[in-house]
């Protein structure tokens, strides 16, 4: 589910910092500080005290482009973003996110945003996409439970629902698509959706509790699944649903969003919220042997995740402090790397990440505050490393 929180002026600059991990600091603290990695994964380098330091002179993410969509006095805000190749993207939201909305889609080239026509009389902020081909783009919207698919000329509803949500998305093909429907408290109002090119079939068994999910192949798929008695992680393997062992890794976590790259680099985002109510962010890793947890303590609310260089990984996140802040977060499985945080005028949000394919450089979507409202926003800028080797992260 996408945690989009409205943000910044229309001059936001969204900096560079390496964040303290454990002392649960504002994101809006000024300088540059030590982080701490979490451990290791089974068979790879002994975690240890990662003391480079992020220039923030060398790693700014400026505001690229703002839209406004609907009423002045309503927020605006892009809440997903997919690559389709180089300098190609396709940005997701819509007018009003949290309220009844109207949804927004537009591709962007690095330097243009250009609006794509949706079938009429749509309601619901897109909160899911993802794509197989430059023409075979799909998107969800939470609320307005129906799915939308661009072939490469124009959108067409690919299915639609009367009630529940859809919590998540993954493509495989034009005819591999799922839908997932329970909601991360367990709710299975809508349950889970498979479509073979022709119709969508409601699938049973243990996939009907299916939060999120990430596929790597038609055969191997990696899931979410929520329940009022507690979150467990599910693999597909082209033919059923099991679940996955994760030992203490997730012990205690709420899972939020699943990345899986390869069949030994899958990463899962959660919460670790305390008694009072506090989150501590987590960050867990699959090897392909086991798992093992990043655990640095940074009081946020976890978001997404998307593909960094080599075998690190982007973590959108909110600060718990209450601040109008989007944190965009840098690991590896040994340990954290360097962190961007939105800092700026009204205030920031960021709600999804994408490193764009043979560059080294970021898109991220979003939205700012302005004193009517709030508009769509994506920045754009360099990645984010601390100084020294990269393999240092």
């Amino acid at each position: 589910m996408v945690k989009f929180r409205p943000a910044t002026a229309l001059a936001g600059v969204i900096f560079a910092v390496v964040l303290p991990v454990g002392a649960g600091a504002s994101p809006a603290a000024a300088g540059v500080v030590p982080i701490a990695t979490g451990p290791a994964a089974p068979g790879g380098r002994p975690a240890a005290s990662v003391s480079h330091r992020a220039k923030a002179s060398t790693a700014v993410l400026r505001v690229a482009v703002t839209r406004h969509y609907g009423r002045l006095a309503n927020a605006s805000g892009f809440s997903v973003l997919v690559m389709t190749g180089a300098r190609r993207a396709w940005a997701f939201g819509g007018t009003n996110p949290g309220g009844p909305s109207t949804p927004v889609a537009a591709r962007w080239n690095g330097s243009t945003l250009t609006p794509s026509a949706l079938p009429p009389g749509l309601t619901g902020f897109i909160s899911d996409a993802t794509a197989t081909a430059r023409n075979d783009v799909w998107a969800a919207s939470q609320y307005g439970h129906y799915v939308l698919r661009w072939d490469g000329q124009r959108w067409s509803v690919a299915g639609q629902w009367r009630q529940g949500e859809i919590t998540g998305l993954a493509a495989i093909s034009p005819d591999d698509v799922w839908i997932f429907g329970t909601t991360v408290l367990g709710s299975r109002v809508m349950g889970t959706w498979h479509f073979d090119g022709t119709s969508w079939q409601l699938v049973p068994g243990p996939a009907r509790a299916i939060y999120r999910a990430s596929a790597i192949s038609g055969s191997d798929i990696w899931a979410i699944s929520a329940s009022a008695t507690g979150d467990s992680i599910l693999r597909y393997n082209g033919r059923r649903w099991r679940t996955t062992e994760t030992g203490r890794a997730l012990a205690g976590v709420l899972p939020r969003d699943i990345l899986a790259m390869s069949n030994d680099d899958v990463w899962v985002v959660g919460d670790r919220v305390s008694r009072d109510g506090t989150p501590h962010l987590v960050l867990a890793h699959w090897n392909g042997v086991a798992w093992s947890r990043l655990a640095g303590g940074l009081r946020a609310w976890a978001g997404r995740l998307a593909p960094g260089p080599g075998c690190n990984v982007l973590v959108t996140a909110t600060p718990a402090s209450g601040a109008t802040t989007g944190l965009i977060l840098h690991a590896s499985p040994q340990g954290w790397g360097a962190g961007i945080v939105g800092q700026s005028g009204l205030g920031s949000g960021v709600s999804d990440v994408a490193l764009a394919p043979g560059a080294e450089s970021l898109w991220a979507t979003g939205g700012v505050l302005t004193r009517l409202g709030g508009n769509a926003a994506i920045w754009s800028g360099p990645l984010a490393r601390p100084d020294g080797d990269s393999d240092d992260l």
